[in-house]
């Protein structure tokens, strides 16, 4: 069995890897308020994107009634 050598990291993967070592090293500090305003925060997006899809379907709505329309006026003039 012959095991392939690896050339050794370029400087940015070298970096990237001593990046990964202290994430997986070191536990970050977490606040006593960390739950509550991951909450709060997760409610807000709520808040936000239930509106924003439905405003989302209404627009794709318009804009597939414009483009068959369109279409529609196009067929009608060069048959």
């Amino acid at each position: 069995m012959s095991d392939t050598i690896e050339p050794p990291p370029g400087p940015a993967e070298s970096r990237a890897i001593e990046l990964m070592r202290l994430v997986g090293s070191e536990t970050p500090a977490v606040s006593s308020r960390f739950t509550a305003d991951l909450v709060a925060r997760a409610r807000a997006q709520r808040a936000i994107a239930v509106p924003l899809r439905a405003l989302g379907g209404i627009v794709a709505a318009v804009a597939a009634a414009v483009a068959g329309a369109v279409r529609s006026t196009r067929t009608e003039r060069h048959p």
